[in-house]
């Protein structure tokens, strides 16, 4: 059946490609990448390995179609596969749109359901060593419709469990929950949004049916303020019941500004909410998500079994294109037994001219969950501009942290040196160095440990061919761990060797 929906895939694309220009228009994009190397303290360091994935669109008048096709190559060929991995038929007017196939969709604030994509991610898992693209779509049916007064969408779908790879066996258990969902927002005032959802869920070897629902609001105060938040429930739970035995999750901000000056404070309360097998929900972490490295690996990821914290941050943007941020962020877990997460996050931004700029930040923060006391992160952040789009960016970062029951003191560098000769040449050097035990540690010399402090050293290199073309060139060692891009949270792997990704668009 896979194999007639390949060749049926390419057979439309080779008779449509000819009246692309005619009937509609034919666009998409390929991404290929060729490792020669292999995670550290493999015996096999001449791996060598390719992934490919191709996006095709096609729109004409209401109606579009997509594709994307992924295959991944190696010598192992029980990790092997060319799959088309995602289709969908969409028909789209002013007020109205239905979507067939694979899609995105998420219901309030993500707390019954939320799907997401990380455009230009490809994800390899320690354990499948098979690489694929990281997103969790549905594929099902899905409709939604607007108009001035009311907004719904209802959708009909099984979400994809996307920690098992596309070549899994049986495909069956990458997506093992259906689910149905409704959601309407009405809109009384301009100033009042009023908004409700039910979801239905079917689980694996089971006939039977649960059942969620949630109640959301945004209101536009006077004086620039905002007030959202969500109510999401299990239909066998009290309403309104905040106990722990109870199954919700509650979500709750104000936001506020004037200018160039803004504060936003939420709120959370998640209490055995994590959804079905696949885990299709995700609420709100309220977490502050960085960008710097040392930073973005020690991110806290929330567990809805049971959750409780509160987030506020600050931020003044001055005329001169100076700016400061200022984060709290508390979290406190009880599955078994209390675990605090507390975090203070200070970034200033100061620009001496046009052409160069220093961003520095200090962080602290103390993570029971992970061991981390008096957690202490720096960093410091020069720009230098030189015309003719060349420029100089200098990046040095150092965190170092207590393991509780332990006299360790843990210390992590990152150091950066970037030059931009042309806005479509560039070239980096990046390097990091860490005593964090588990990572000093060759597992393949047990008994024996290592406490050496590990390092590593890579250089990137990225030419922009044109406006649609882009070669990038890693060689090295690059450090993998926790990375999290718009909410969401994976584990990228270590990798020793070199890299090279193509990147079309046509």
């Amino acid at each position: 059946m896979k194999s007639f929906i390949k060749i049926l895939a390419l057979t439309f694309l080779v008779l449509i490609t000819p009246w692309s220009s005619t009937i509609g228009q034919l666009y998409g994009t390929n991404t290929f990448e060729f490792q020669f190397g292999n995670l550290p303290f493999e015996e096999d360091t001449d791996l060598s390995t390719s992934y490919n994935q191709l996006n095709l669109y096609y729109d004409s008048g209401k109606l579009s179609l997509f594709g994307k096709a992924e295959q991944f190559l190696s010598p192992h060929t029980e990790r092997n596969y060319f799959q088309l991995t995602q289709k969908r038929f969409q028909y789209q007017d002013d007020n109205f749109r239905i979507r067939l196939g694979n899609f995105y969709e998420t219901i309030g604030s993500g707390l019954l359901l939320r799907s997401y994509d990380i455009p230009g991610s490809v994800f390899e898992s320690d354990f499948y060593r098979t690489r694929y693209a990281f997103f969790r779509d549905l594929e099902g049916i899905a409709f939604d419709a607007s108009l001035d007064w009311v907004e719904i969408k209802a959708l009909r779908a099984e979400p994809l469990q996307n920690d098992l790879p596309p070549n899994f066996k049986p495909d069956s258990l990458r997506r093992p929950d259906l689910l149905e969902a409704f959601q309407a927002n009405f809109f009384p005032t301009e100033n009042l949004s009023l908004g409700a959802a039910v979801m239905r869920v079917n689980t694996p070897n089971s006939s039977n049916y649960e059942e969620f629902a949630s109640l959301m609001t945004n209101i536009q105060l006077p004086a620039n303020f905002q007030l959202f938040g969500e109510y999401a429930f299990s239909t066998e739970s009290d309403l309104f019941s905040f106990n722990n035995d109870q199954s919700y999750a509650l979500y709750s901000g104000l936001n506020y500004f004037k200018g160039s000056f803004g504060v936003s404070f939420e709120y959370k309360n998640y209490s055995n909410f994590l959804l079905e097998s696949s885990g299709f929900n995700d609420p709100p972490s309220l977490i502050k998500e960085h960008t710097y490295p040392v930073l973005n690996r020690s991110t806290h990821v929330p567990n809805t079994s049971s959750e409780k914290g509160v987030q506020a941050e600050a931020f003044y943007s001055f005329e001169d294109g100076h700016s400061l941020v200022a984060n709290y962020a508390y979290t406190l877990n009880n599955v078994f037994n209390k675990k605090e997460y507390r975090e203070y996050f200070l970034e200033g931004l100061y620009k001496f001219s046009d052409e160069f700029s220093l961003k520095s930040f200090i962080d602290f923060a103390t993570d029971e969950r992970e061991g981390q006391d008096n957690r202490i992160s720096l960093g410091l952040i020069s720009d230098k501009s030189f015309g003719n789009s060349r420029n100089v960016i200098i990046d040095l970062q150092y965190q170092t942290y207590n393991e509780f029951d332990s006299s360790d003191k843990i210390e992590n560098y990152f150091a950066s040196l970037s030059f931009g000769f042309t806005s479509a040449f560039n070239i980096s050097a990046v390097f990091e160095a860490t005593t964090e035990l588990g990572l000093t540690d060759n597992p393949s010399t047990f008994p024996e440990i290592e406490t050496d402090t590990r390092t590593w050293l890579g250089f990137y290199s990225l030419y922009r061919v044109n406006t649609s073309n882009s070669v990038a060139l890693f060689v090295g060692k690059r450090r993998g761990g926790p990375a999290c891009t718009s909410g969401i949270c994976y584990e990228i792997l270590d990798f020793e060797g070199a890299e090279l990704r193509i990147t079309t668009r046509f």
